[in-house]
Order: structure tokens, then C-alpha cells, then sequence
């Protein structure tokens, strides 16, 4: 741990935002390096005569900027080094700048449907009874709506073992309520959507990243983690994994499940981007149904605005599900989940979830011939791909010089749990660019960002 101690004087403003301020400046002048633990919340707040709560903000606002990164348990840790430009400037990006760093659904014309049921909906004589309170597991109809979304040959899901969310991100927050309690340990690959790294944080969780391949955790790394801690529960994504958008094999999910069994690990699995066609395996939860907590949710195939979500989950766990979901929100919203349902029942869903996956079918072909010869994992069908970078990039260092020149992509610091990656890389998302020649345009100004390398002043970027 470092005897970091920020020099406020003469700071203006909210004493959090000052230490935030002061936490880059001093990254950007070496002060501090990339792998740094700072200290406590407690020790840093005595020394600086605030409260620990300012501290606490002070540490939230660097993560949310990409300073820094932290784990209930291990502490908060000085990422990699980022340019001045970058440390300075957390404004919208300007005019005319291609998005490709969030990762929305793929356009598709199927999704103009969405008014006609909208207006359907809200002319039902139904549609006031949706304005009241309702059951905290969801209506009995709208969970069966969610079961036939989520049943195929070999997961058959029935309404019973289902639990409404207000979308897929709510519904993971709720399988880890109901398997955990705080200071309790849950494990993740270690290359992993960031927002678990955030509900672990509000859970008061210890999160570890385990050792991965290509194919996603190791199953020997996750009995380790197992033997060594009591684990109480693994989060997955399995289907185009976020970040690299691989989809992991049969056989992977046949052994993360079997260990799962053994030592009685709850295996909540995220499948926000499964287009659910029937072409992806079967979920680990068809491996280990005693153990499995399988959430869908709506936004990524359907539509964003829907935050209609579906938690499929041992009988037994079904009232500490409805508790959780009572605790952060009381209920999902009725009216939201009573326009999934007519989606789902009228084959509107389907429609749409199909348009998308042919939209992202064209345009990550046009993402693998655009950065043809670079080293990157990009799944068929795929809605982003991840970039690895040639030396001497660095991860944010990349990205920076992409928004420089009017692109935005993601880093890796924030995909990352635990362990750094050896190799920098970025998320690339096809998704927000208007068409297709938008799209080729970003893509372009990557490929010659690549081909470029770093500029000098990069390179001298302490």
C-alpha cells in the first residue's frame, strides 16, 4: 500500500472531486504507477481530516473516470496509465464523433412493431389494472410469457421457476441477494461485463477474477478459488461473452457446472446478449438446474427501453428472489413487463430479435474485413469485437488517440477483475453507428490508428 497522501490546498469545490482531481495529477506525473494500492477510505480520511463518505465518492469518481480500479477486500488499485487529455476531460464527446464504445441493439426495421403493440397495450381494458401494485415474483401471465421467451429442447422453462426483473442488470442483482450475504466471497472470469464488479461492490462481495483461456474461466482455476475460499456464487456470460464475444463450449459449461455441484456454487449466468435462435448451447442452468440462476433480459434483442427482465432459478430460491426484488425496486414494472409479454405471445420479439442478429450478422463482417490482419476475437453474428493491440499500445492510451481522432471504443481496464491482462485491447461496438458507412468510417480510422502506432508524444506520456 502507498503513503499517498493529496495535496488539497487551495482546491475549490466538492473536497471529493478534489481528491479525484488530485488522484490524476498525480498519475499523470508518476507520482503514482499502474498496479499502486491507495490507501484505505479510513486511513486516506484521517489524514486528510474529511469523512470516510468523502473519501468513498472521491474513490467512486476516479473508478468511474478509469483511474483506478477496486474489490471489496483487496482495496483500490492505480490502473493503467491514461493521457492527460483523457484524465481531464469526462465531457460529452463533440460533434460528429463515431460512437462505437456502448453496445446497443443492432437497428432493424422489424422494430417500428414495438408502437403498433405499444398502442395495443394502452387501449386493453387491462391496461389500468397494470397501473397497480402486483405480485413481487411478477403476474402470473407475464412470467409465463417469459418462459416461453426463454424454453428450447432441453430447457424447458416453466412459469413456477420464473422471477420478474426490471431488466437482465436487476436480475443478476437479485440472484446474488438471494445467494449471498456481505463479506461473502463470489468469483467471475476475470475478463467480465463491469458491472458486476459494481453490484459485488454495493453487496459488500468479495470479488475474484479466475484464470481464463479462450473459452472463458478455467474450471481447474474456479475448484482453486472453491478450495481456497467458500465461494458462494460464479457469474458467467456465456453467450457472446462480454467483452470478446466468444460463446463458450459445451464442454466448458459441462465442467464450470460440474465443479459448481461439487462444492455447491450457486452459477448465476447472464444472457443479455443471446439472440436465445437455439444455436447457442444449452445453458449451464440445463447442467445444474439444483444450482442455476439463468437471466434474460430484453434490451440487447428487443428493445433498450423495455427493462423487462426474467430470472429462471431453483423453486426453492423463489422467495428470496421476490424479497430482493421487494427490497430494490418493490416490482418490476407491470406495464413494462405487460408490453414483453405481448411482444413475446404476438411473435413480435422474435421478429425483431431475428432482424437484429441479421443486422449484426452484415455488420460484424464488415468489422472482421475492416481490421483484416489485426488480432482480434469477433464471433459471427457478434454485436462488438475485442481489439488486441500491437506494442507499445497501452489500452487507454488507444483509446484517448481514437477519440482524438472522432472515435470512441472502450479500454480493458474496465472489463478487468483482479489480474491484469499481459496483452492491452479494446471493445469495438457495431451497434451505434447510424449505417453502414458510418460504421466502415470508424473502423477505418482504427486501421490506421493501427497501422500508425503511437505518436511520440505518446510514447513520452509518463
Amino acid at each position: 500500500m502507498t503513503n499517498w497522501t493529496p495535496s488539497l490546498e487551495g482546491a475549490a469545490g466538492p473536497r471529493y472531486l478534489a481528491i479525484a482531481d488530485a488522484l490524476a495529477r498525480d498519475i499523470t506525473a508518476g507520482r503514482l504507477k499502474a498496479g499502486d494500492r491507495l490507501p484505505t477510505h479510513r486511513d486516506l480520511a484521517w489524514h486528510l481530516g474529511v469523512t470516510v463518505g468523502t473519501v468513498s465518492r472521491a474513490y467512486a469518481e476516479a473508478e468511474r473516470r478509469g483511474l483506478t480500479s477496486g474489490e471489496v477486500g483487496r482495496g483500490t488499485f492505480v490502473n493503467v496509465p491514461v493521457s492527460s487529455e483523457q484524465l481531464h476531460r469526462w465531457h460529452d464527446a463533440r460533434p460528429g464523433t463515431i460512437h462505437l464504445r456502448s453496445a446497443p441493439p443492432m437497428p432493424c426495421p422489424e422494430e417500428a412493431e414495438i408502437s403498433e403493440v405499444m398502442q395495443r397495450v394502452a387501449a386493453s381494458p387491462r391496461a389500468m389494472e397494470m397501473m397497480r401494485y402486483q405480485p413481487q415474483r411478477g403476474r402470473p401471465e407475464h412470467r409465463e410469457a417469459g418462459a416461453l421467451w426463454m424454453s428450447r429442447p432441453g430447457f424447458e422453462v416453466t412459469a413456477d421457476h420464473m422471477t420478474l426483473s426490471a431488466g437482465a442488470h436487476h436480475g443478476v442483482l437479485i440472484a446474488l441477494a438471494a445467494v449471498t450475504r456481505p463479506g461473502e466471497h463470489i468469483v467471475s472470469d476475470s475478463l467480465t461485463y463491469p458491472g458486476i464488479r459494481s453490484l459485488a461492490r454495493m453487496l459488500g462481495l468479495r470479488l475474484d477474477g479466475l484464470e481464463r483461456d479462450a473459452d472463458g474461466p478455467l474450471p481447474d482455476a474456479f475448484e482453486e478459488a472453491c478450495r481456497t475460499h467458500d465461494v458462494k456464487a460464479i457469474y458467467l456470460c456465456p453467450n457472446q461473452h462480454n467483452p470478446t464475444s466468444v460463446t463458450m463450449s459445451e464442454e466448458r459449461r459441462r465442467d464450470l457446472a460440474a465443479v459448481a455441484r461439487k462444492f455447491g456454487v450457486a452459477v448465476i449466468e447472464d444472457d443479455t446478449f443471446g439472440f436465445l435462435d437455439g444455436s447457442e448451447p444449452l445453458p449451464l442452468a440445463a447442467h445444474v438446474p439444483e444450482l442455476g440462476y439463468y437471466v434474460v433480459g430484453l434490451s440487447k434483442t428487443v428493445s433498450p427501453g423495455l427493462r423487462c427482465g426474467y430470472v429462471v432459478a431453483p423453486e426453492k430460491a423463489q422467495s428470496r428472489l421476490a424479497s430482493a426484488v421487494h427490497s430494490t425496486c418493490w416490482m418490476a414494472c407491470p406495464l413494462t413487463a405487460e408490453i414483453g409479454a405481448e411482444l413475446i405471445r404476438s411473435g413480435v420479439a422474435a421478429r425483431i430479435s431475428a432482424g437484429r442478429k441479421r443486422e449484426a450478422e452484415v455488420r460484424s463482417v464488415i468489422a472482421r474485413e475492416a481490421l483484416d490482419g489485426w488480432d482480434f476475437d469477433c464471433s459471427e453474428g457478434s454485436t462488438f469485437l475485442w481489439l488486441r493491440l500491437p506494442e507499445p499500445w497501452r489500452s487507454s492510451e488507444f483509446a484517448s488517440e481514437a477519440e482524438r481522432r472522432g472515435v470512441l471504443v472502450t479500454p480493458s481496464d474496465p472489463f478487468m477483475v483482479g489480474r491484469r491482462e499481459s496483452a492491452p485491447a479494446v471493445r469495438v461496438c457495431f451497434g451505434p453507428p447510424e449505417d453502414h458507412d458510418e460504421l466502415r468510417r470508424g473502423l477505418a480510422i482504427l486501421g490506421e490508428q493501427l497501422r500508425e502506432g503511437p505518436s511520440y508524444a505518446f510514447n513520452n506520456v509518463v
